[in-house]
């Protein structure tokens, strides 16, 4: 990107989230770490979580096309290995786990 260049938000967000999503060894990582925060977004069927060790945590989405076929509801305070990979939600300049397994 030149110098100078005078980029919009949502410019900003769109070519971080490009980077991150070119990145081979983001494309599939596995995860372990304990959920909170979890939400059964009943509505789309989606759950929204945070993983989180005892350092740090991360904001993680689990789309209800990868959560059917779950043989077990996530819940708050379990301990879980996780399989999906990091990207930014444009909106929000958030980076996140999109978790394809759990």
């Amino acid at each position: 990107m030149p110098d100078g260049v005078v980029l919009s938000v949502s410019q900003l967000n769109r070519y971080v989230k490009s980077i991150i999503e070119q990145d081979r060894n983001l494309q599939t990582v596995f995860v372990q770490g304990e959920i909170s925060n979890f939400t059964n977004h009943y509505k789309t069927g989606h759950f929204y979580m945070t993983i989180k060790d005892e350092f740090s945590s991360i904001k993680a989405v689990m789309f209800k096309t990868a959560n059917m076929h779950l043989k077990f509801m996530p819940e708050n305070a379990m301990s879980v290995i996780i399989k999906g990979r990091v990207s930014v939600f444009e909106r929000d300049g958030q980076y996140q786990l999109y978790i394809d397994d759990m």
